[in-house]
């Protein structure tokens, strides 16, 4: 379980498949992470913003995994 105390963001994105991808790489490496997912709104289109959240000890390790997501 991650609690506010042991959590440090990984990432904010508001694309749908970037955080698809983070979400399926860190599942497939056993790190657990919450997702915070934003919903804005406004008269003419609507937009989520993603914050993804590991433990801090899992971190530098997520960090790695996804570098290559952004390449």
């Amino acid at each position: 379980m991650i609690t506010v105390f042991d959590r440090k963001q990984l990432i904010i994105t508001y694309d749908m498949s970037i955080q698809s991808k983070i979400r399926d790489i860190l599942a497939t490496n056993n790190i657990d992470y919450i997702i915070n997912p934003i919903m804005f709104s406004a008269r003419t289109y609507s937009q989520a913003e993603y914050k993804i959240y590991v433990k801090k000890k899992d971190y530098d390790q997520a960090c790695y995994l996804i570098k290559d997501v952004f390449r």
